[in-house]
Order: structure tokens, then C-alpha cells, then sequence
């Protein structure tokens, strides 16, 4: 059953590709204008990767037929978008995380003792509503960004084997 699975999703994977990133995108813009959750600066860039992907595998799709140099190139502008929204996700939740730092564009530097209270209040005034580095929603202790992570570096990795298999063929 695991292996039909498996099958079935290695051999349609373009397909699965772009229907993932349309439903990651339409999820994005349902939360945006439907929830009130908007995005901030790290959110746009995992965005145009996931439009990126729907152009590349639309493409890659109307290609298939005849399985050429073309159809094999927009499969992988495909995963490469998949790789940079992988790049981006990962970055993001490990801000949301408190791991590492995110841009100054959209989080709160907290330096004790070099900071005035008068340069902080300046900071806070300069930061946008949508912080990078809060979770404005989460399932299963697994942010927007965290899900965009896990789904993108899955389908990634198929594409990447995927890939490999057309060059080997």
C-alpha cells in the first residue's frame, strides 16, 4: 500500500508540486484576507517561491508530453523554487523559534545595558505590526512557516529523486 503510495506520488510529482503551492499560496492569501493574518517581510519571499513553482510546473506539465531538454528544465526551475522557499520557511521559523535572529526589518533587538530606553521605544515605533519573529498562528506547535518548511523540503527531495531518475534515464 506504502509502495502504491509512494509510486503514485513519485510519478505525478510535477502535479503534486503545483497543487501543493496552490494550496499553500491560497491558504497564505485565505489567512491574509479572509483571517486578518497578514504577512510580514519573511512571509513575501516564501510566497514568490511558491509562485515561482505554480509557473515552472505549469510549464514542465505542458512540456511532459514530450519528454525533451525543455520539459527536464522546467522540472528543475521547479525544484530549485522548492529549495528556495525550503531556504526561506526554514530561516523563518527558526526566527518565530528564537534560534537565531531575524532581519531588523521586522524584529525587536532586546540588547541590554547598550540600548537607551529612549532608542528602544524608537525601535518599537520603526517595527512593523507583523513581526517576524512572533507566531501569528500555529497547529500542533507548528507555525505557517514550520508547515511551509516540512511540505516544501518534502516535495523537494521527490523532485530532487525525481530528477535524478530523468538524468539517468
Amino acid at each position: 500500500m506504502i509502495n502504491k503510495i509512494w509510486t503514485f506520488g513519485f510519478n505525478n510529482i510535477v502535479e503534486i508540486a503545483l497543487l501543493a503551492s496552490l494550496a499553500m499560496l491560497g491558504g497564505a492569501y485565505g489567512f491574509e484576507y479572509i483571517g486578518g493574518l497578514y504577512p510580514c517581510d519573511l512571509c513575501w519571499p516564501q510566497r514568490y517561491a511558491h509562485m515561482a513553482v505554480i509557473l515552472f510546473a505549469s510549464f514542465a506539465l505542458y512540456l511532459r508530453k514530450s519528454r525533451n531538454a525543455k520539459w527536464l528544465r522546467f522540472k528543475l526551475l521547479t525544484f530549485f523554487s522548492y529549495i528556495v522557499s525550503v531556504a526561506y520557511s526554514g530561516y523563518h521559523a527558526g526566527v518565530e523559534q528564537k534560534w537565531w535572529d531575524g532581519p531588523d526589518s521586522c524584529t525587536i533587538r532586546t540588547d541590554t545595558g547598550e540600548t537607551s530606553a529612549a532608542d528602544f521605544f524608537k525601535q518599537l515605533q520603526d517595527v512593523p505590526i507583523n513581526r517576524c519573529d512572533e507566531i501569528p498562528w500555529e497547529m500542533f506547535g507548528i507555525s505557517m512557516a514550520g508547515y511551509n518548511f516540512l511540505i516544501s523540503l518534502t516535495l523537494a527531495i521527490m523532485l530532487f529523486l525525481s530528477v535524478k531518475q530523468d538524468f539517468k534515464k
